[in-house]
């Protein structure tokens, strides 16, 4: 991949929507509005609803679709894709489009090499429902929380760069059926009779009784998500669910008039492989419930999965990057719900105050003990 400089005069250039189409009554641009919930235009007020059906939100067979693809679309005429030098977030750009701010990583140099590839086409969207303002907000409330974060962190409550991005997710659907087995232990307090220096006491100690266990469950994963982005992680995007699916539309790239998006660049068969370790981790934690007891040890399960589906979704987040002492912490805001998480630095000043603090306190219970016993 190649690098390249930009003159400072570009800095300020933001990325080019995926779309422009003008309005049909005074030709200014139209945009999707957060805020109304419909496309509009800034200039005149024209509006135009959106369509809320979902009949093309249908799910396909993953298996037929890892052996032959048949669902794969080739890029629009016009368009080429891009990924970030620093991140690795691909976006869907016109091909006359220049340097950009990365709403991923905050990277101001990105690669502008184009590719071909063909994508599987987006069957469905869920369209943004937190705008800018509110979204900042969000972020403000969220960034002043937490007693170990560093007192400048609230200075950035002001910041507004951040970006609305549709990402792409992949869905996932199994009916899995597993076995399981594995030891309840069940704790209880009870009184015996130690040596403590040559003498025999009366201790109050805690033992364990375990118990084996096996069993069976079925259960149906439905809308397993897994981002299909290199620009954010995993972890994060599950820090910001759950999302209203019962809203998803038919995919309409109308609906990312003044908006960015980014191409997928988690392939399919490397989200199922994702989505196969969260089912597990999940039905773990279900054999582990049904096993029951106060703790529970070498629990193991066994699990196969059948009637595997999937589909591609485009979910709105506002996403973004902050810069504290040379290091840079991202964090993400759920763009139907407003949920935000993130990335956040310790205060160690704090920290060492805090144990300085129980340190002096238990030094003055000892002090106390020894003279005033």
């Amino acid at each position: 991949m190649s690098e390249q400089s930009f003159d400072p005069k570009q800095e300020e250039i933001i990325l080019e929507k995926v779309l422009s189409l003008p309005c049909p009554s005074c030709g200014g641009k139209l945009s999707y509005s957060a805020k109304k919930k419909n496309i509009c235009c800034e200039h005149c007020g024209h509006s135009e609803a959106i369509n809320k059906a979902n009949d093309r939100v249908v799910e396909h067979n993953l298996h037929d679709a890892l052996d032959d693809l048949p669902y794969h679309t080739p890029e629009c005429e016009g368009q080429k894709v891009f990924d970030c030098q620093s991140c690795g977030a691909k976006f869907m750009i016109e091909q006359a489009q220049i340097k950009v701010d990365c709403g991923f990583c905050g990277s101001k140099n990105v690669n502008l090499e184009a590719f071909e590839h063909s994508y599987i086409e987006p069957m469905g969207i869920v369209p943004f429902s937190i705008p800018k303002n509110q979204a900042v907000e969000q972020f403000s409330t969220w960034i002043k929380k937490g007693w170990f974060k560093p007192n400048k962190l609230k200075r950035l409550a002001s910041m507004d760069s951040i970006h609305g991005v549709y990402v792409p997710f992949w869905t996932y659907d199994a009916q899995t059926e597993s076995s399981y087995s594995g030891e309840a232990g069940y704790r209880s307090t009870v009184t015996r009779q130690v040596n403590v220096n040559g003498e025999m006491q009366s201790k109050r100690v805690t033992e364990t009784r375990w118990v084996h266990k096996s069993g069976h469950i079925s259960h149906f994963f439905d809308d397993v998500l897994v981002v299909a982005s290199s620009g954010v992680n995993q972890k994060l995007m599950e820090k910001i669910e759950p999302f209203k699916l019962s809203d998803v539309v038919n995919y309409d790239a109308r609906l990312m008039l003044g908006w960015e998006a980014e191409v997928y660049s988690l392939e399919l068969d490397q989200g199922s492989k994702v989505a196969d370790k969260i089912m597990d981790k999940r039905l773990k934690a279900m054999a582990k419930a049904q096993i029951g007891g106060d703790t529970q040890r070498g629990v193991i399960v066994n699990s196969q999965k059948y009637y595997q589906t999937f589909k591609m979704i485009m979910l709105p987040i506002w996403i973004s990057s902050y810069m504290y002492q040379n290091k840079v912490y991202q964090f993400a805001i759920n763009g139907q719900t407003g949920k935000v998480n993130g990335d956040k630095p310790t205060s160690w000043v704090k920290v060492v105050l805090l144990v300085l603090f129980f340190v002096a306190i238990i030094a003055a219970i000892v002090l106390y003990k020894k003279y005033y016993k």
